[in-house]
């Protein structure tokens, strides 16, 4: 399976060199059946939304047993110190909230305890939100003479002024998230730029994670649950991963008609791919080298993913993620619901990661069967972009010989000269047989 590992890995180096994304991002579930999120799963939502700093992903998944509950949680990156002191923060708040006499929300709100679970969430997320808040700023610049942005600053003017940088962040969140719920419900909400919208439930989302979770700990059904949480933090998997070289991938692609050298040099005259290239190769000097290792990661999903294969658990199980998965993570659940899990997973962004990590369940059949499936698509990916190439290489006939560009004549290409010279000679050695 080794061979077979080596020849993913490359293959997906490749064709994340040469191809970015696959498809439209989406906000659709991956799920067998139309979905509708239970209480348990959309907790676990909110939770991945404040477990969540800028540009880390996590993964979070909930299991229920008659007097408590399970939570795994996983991320992208390795935990810090400072991450495991937050989330015990969380589970000891959440337990002193599921304590309360059941109240609701707003009630809760008033008390020390989830004061303090606001003020810690908006300290732990402050980068993402300042970022995600930055976004929104830039929209309302924009758009600053249309009726939408106009109404929305006339909104929260009331409780915050939005252009100062010294506002109560959770309270802009709170105003974000308000006004999101009243928009939504709009008829002619088509009239709001979508990434208008996008940004504002973004920054809202922090005071809605806060209400909906504070909501089910204050449940009378869900009290028993909180008040015995257990965390289940899994570990971050990284490992060295030896490739093929681009040229070894590449050459299995390209046809007899179609020289190596014309597909690399167009890629490399691509500022995008060449980027890219380098970036993954180290060098774009580096394309046939043998000797190559990445540094790969299991994403966050993957690595709940490995917990559900290993615990062969075919029960319907929601995993909540603080960014859409990317096209491998999507590829990867696909195939785990086609051998009989019950996964669901909402969001896609289709961008292929050349760092992704195979999960590493104790299943080897199933991740065998998933390496076979997964090479036959990178297979497609890679020759879809090499025909592509090789389409764009078909000649354009064009009667008006004024249509030359005098910049297209390759005078210093060696090849190219010694090619004319023999079509010249040819024509040559024809003339003097016909005189």
């Amino acid at each position: 399976m080794e061979k077979q590992k080596k020849e993913f890995y490359s293959k997906l180096q490749v064709a994340g060199s040469i191809r970015f994304t696959v498809g439209e991002e989406s906000d659709e579930f991956i799920s067998l059946n139309k979905p509708k999120l239970t209480n348990n799963e959309k907790f676990s939502h909110n939770l991945a939304t404040i477990l969540a700093k800028k540009k880390e992903v996590v993964a979070v998944s909930l299991t229920t047993y008659p007097n408590s509950c399970i939570i795994n949680i996983s991320k992208n990156n390795n935990w810090l110190k400072e991450d495991y002191h937050y989330i015990n923060k969380i589970k000891e708040y959440l337990i002193k909230i599921s304590n309360y006499k059941c109240m609701s929300w707003e009630e809760a709100l008033d008390k020390d305890e989830t004061m303090d679970l606001a003020v810690s969430i908006m300290a732990y997320c402050s980068e993402r939100f300042k970022s995600r808040f930055n976004k929104l700023k830039g929209d309302i610049k924009d758009g600053k003479n249309s009726q939408y942005i106009k109404s929305f600053i006339k909104y929260a003017s009331n409780s915050v002024n939005i252009n100062d940088s010294k506002e109560n962040p959770f309270i802009i969140s709170k105003v974000c998230c308000y006004y999101y719920k009243k928009v939504s419900k709009v008829i002619n909400i088509t009239d709001i730029p979508k990434k208008f919208l996008k940004h504002l439930k973004k920054v809202g989302s922090y005071m809605r994670s806060l209400i909906k979770i504070t909501n089910c700990a204050c449940n009378e059904k869900f009290k028993v649950l909180f008040a015995n949480i257990e965390l289940n933090i899994l570990k971050s998997i990284v490992t060295h991963q030896p490739i093929y070289s681009w040229k070894h991938i590449i050459e299995e692609f390209i046809s007899a008609s179609m020289k190596y050298k014309d597909f690399k040099n167009a890629c490399l005259g691509d500022k995008i791919k060449a980027d890219k290239i380098a970036l993954i190769y180290g060098s774009v000097e580096n394309l046939e080298y043998e000797s190559i290792k990445n540094c790969v990661y299991l994403h966050a999903e993957m690595n709940i993913l490995n917990e559900i294969i290993n615990q062969k658990k075919k029960t319907r199980v929601y995993i909540a993620v603080s960014k859409k998965c990317c096209y491998l993570c999507e590829l990867c659940i696909k195939f785990a619901q086609k051998q009989g899990y019950n996964i669901l997973i909402s969001g896609m962004h289709k961008k292929i990661y050349n760092l992704w990590k195979l999960p590493s369940p104790t299943d080897v059949t199933f991740i065998s069967n998933f390496l076979t499936y997964a090479i036959n698509e990178l297979n497609q990916i890679i020759q879809e972009e090499v025909n592509n190439f090789s389409e764009s290489l078909l000649p354009e006939f064009d009667s008006d010989e004024s249509s030359m560009n005098s910049d297209e004549i390759m005078v210093d290409d060696e090849e190219h000269n010694i090619f004319i010279e023999t079509k010249l000679q040819r024509y040559h050695f024809s003339k003097n047989i016909l005189d």
